[in-house]
């Protein structure tokens, strides 16, 4: 298991510093990390009872969702730009701190809990600030259009 995830994180190093390729394997990816987590979860949780398991399953894939949903998100904004210093400076800073999140929580597993569901409340701001820009955008050009 430390090996399949050691040489996947090798391949996702390398993918996120290729601007085109880093949107298609983050779309690849909505399909295998929330199952994933969910599944991770799930057995982690074996000694729970069916009822429990599940909805710790549930919120393993939901919290890899979201997480994996902020991160593409940020990804398609900077993607775009030309030049190629922002998309490695950022691929890096995601590398770092999934590094240094996966130390933290096996020396401080409260605190990097706490982390985890600052950075999830985050990103449903983010969404829901996205999401009204975007409804936004949509009903300005629908007057537009409409006069």
């Amino acid at each position: 298991m430390i090996g399949a995830s050691a040489l996947l994180f090798g391949v996702e190093f390398f993918a996120d510093k290729i601007p085109a390729f880093d949107l298609v394997w983050n779309a690849l990816h909505t399909f295998v990390r929330a199952p994933a987590a969910a599944l991770l979860a799930y057995r982690a949780t074996a000694q729970l009872s069916p009822g429990k398991q599940l909805l710790a399953a549930l919120a393993g894939g939901l919290i890899a969702f979201a997480a994996h949903g902020g991160k593409t998100a940020v990804r398609a904004a900077v993607t775009p730009s030309p030049e190629p210093l922002s998309n490695i400076s950022l691929s890096l800073g995601e590398d770092v701190f999934a590094i240094f999140l996966t130390w933290f929580a096996t020396k401080h597993p409260y605190l990097a809990g706490g982390i985890v569901l600052w950075l999830l409340v985050v990103i449903v701001v983010v969404i829901r600030w996205v999401l009204r820009a975007l409804s936004a955008l949509l009903g300005e050009a629908r007057r537009r259009i409409a006069s």
